[in-house]
């Protein structure tokens, strides 16, 4: 149902007292019962609650301002007025002795909708103020219209919001169950898997004591090892994996000479290296510092982006690895000078499963889970990681790790853990 133009507020001010009279008597006689009157732009501001926003009734409507009051003059009430959230609303007609462009431009840009001359036309006066009226009930209603289409969206979005909350819940458990369910079933393979590559190890390299194997038996056992190894691998990743998803991986945090450690590593690579017939260059300064972290997942690490460099490289392929100290940590880089990698795959290359897909790759073993497992150690122990690469020109993988008493890793009570495998 319309709102009845008559029965909105008007609002007079003027300083001169017989204009007001005169205004409020023309109003009423057209039927407007609720007319407010104000001898200055102070006393329209306390009407209107412009200082005090809780104080405003919000029953004025539409404003009849005269210009040339004293003090405050209608320009400045009308800019006042408009610049308040709760004001800016209500539509001002000027009211004015002056017609020069520039007066009535200066009442625009004021914020005035409309102005009325004197000597006042009644007919005029009263065709203006209804127009006015008339822009405030049509302003009111899209507002109610507006607020209604978003209590009833904002309604939607909460409903959509928690059926979000409960899905995900759902998920959770999912996930939960499933990262439960992996955690038994790689326990449960580990156990005689171990079995398998100790035996399969004993018969290989202790003949001597378990007896000789003829040629055959040579080569099918050495193809037994590599398979057992590989499966051994992919083991201990979902253990890992299952570890970080559960939140239980455990670490325990000792110092460590960065150079030592990787020397180790690459003394227990050697056979992967010799098959490629590559180099491996270290480069560290003479002073770096120690840090701090699991020395087996430090190794892991390291493992795992020396692992990764050779494979993907060509054979005869240099991997250099450098250190540097780089504020709270040191930062170690392992470069090669292989097929190099992507934009696109950089950006998915540390999430689970994921391989660049190339003839190289696609001729190597590998399940995606080094470099997954590899970010979530790093980041365990405070530190981050990162890779520059470009197709054709080789890959460089950086990662921080915390120094000695430097602050970001959380030690954890050590569950122990097999060696680092390569990845």
């Amino acid at each position: 149902m319309e709102r009845d133009l008559t029965a909105m507020s008007i609002l007079v001010v003027d300083d001169f007292q017989g204009a007001r009279l005169m205004l409020e008597s023309v109003l009423k006689s057209a039927g407007h019962s609720d007319v407010l009157c104000a001898g200055s732009g102070e006393e329209a501001f306390t009407i209107l609650g412009l200082e005090n926003p809780t104080g405003n009734s919000g029953r004025v409507n539409s404003i009849l301002m005269d210009v040339g009051m004293p003090g405050v003059d209608g320009f400045e009430a009308c800019r006042r007025i408009k610049a308040a959230p709760w004001l800016k609303d209500i539509p001002i007609l000027m009211v004015t002795g002056l017609e020069d462009p520039a007066s009535l431009e200066a009442a625009f840009a004021a914020g005035a909708v409309d102005y009325i001359t004197k000597p006042l036309n009644q007919v005029e006066l009263l065709a203006r103020v209804r127009s006015a009226l008339d822009l405030k009930r049509e302003m009111d209603q899209r507002k109610l219209i507006h607020v209604t289409d978003l209590e009833a969206k904002n309604q939607e979005l909460q409903l959509a919001y928690g059926q979000l909350e409960a899905q995900n819940r759902e998920l959770e458990r999912a996930s939960l169950a499933k990262t439960q369910i992996l955690s038994t079933a790689t326990h449960e393979l580990k156990t005689p898997l171990t079995s398998i590559v100790g035996y399969v190890d004993r018969m290989l390299f202790q003949q001597g004591t378990v007896g000789a194997l003829n040629e055959k038996q040579q080569k099918y056992m050495e193809t037994v090892q590599k398979n057992a190894h590989r499966l051994k691998t992919l083991v201990d990743d979902l253990l890992d994996v299952s570890r970080i998803e559960a939140g239980t991986l455990e670490l325990k945090l000792v110092d460590m000479e960065v150079q030592q450690e990787v020397e180790e590593v690459v003394q227990s690579m050697q056979n992967q290296v010799q098959a490629k017939q590559s180099q491996i260059v270290l480069s560290f300064p003479p002073d770096l510092g120690a840090i701090q972290g699991d020395r087996l997942r430090f190794s892991q690490v390291i493992t795992n982006l020396l692992s990764n460099a050779i494979k993907y490289s060509s054979p005869c392929a240099t991997v250099t690895v450098t250190a540097r100290e780089t504020g709270n940590g040191i930062t170690v880089e392992v470069a090669d000078t292989g097929m190099g990698i992507s934009l696109a795959d950089q950006a998915k290359l540390f999430t689970k499963f994921f391989r660049v897909d190339n003839s190289t790759t696609r001729q190597e073993s590998g399940t995606g889970l080094g470099l997954y497992l590899t970010r979530h150690l790093v980041e365990a122990h405070g530190g981050s990681i990162r890779v520059e690469s470009e197709t054709g020109k080789g890959t460089t993988v950086s990662f921080t790790w915390p120094k000695t008493h430097a602050s970001g890793a959380q030690a954890a009570p050590s569950a122990g853990r097999e060696p680092a495998a390569q990845r």
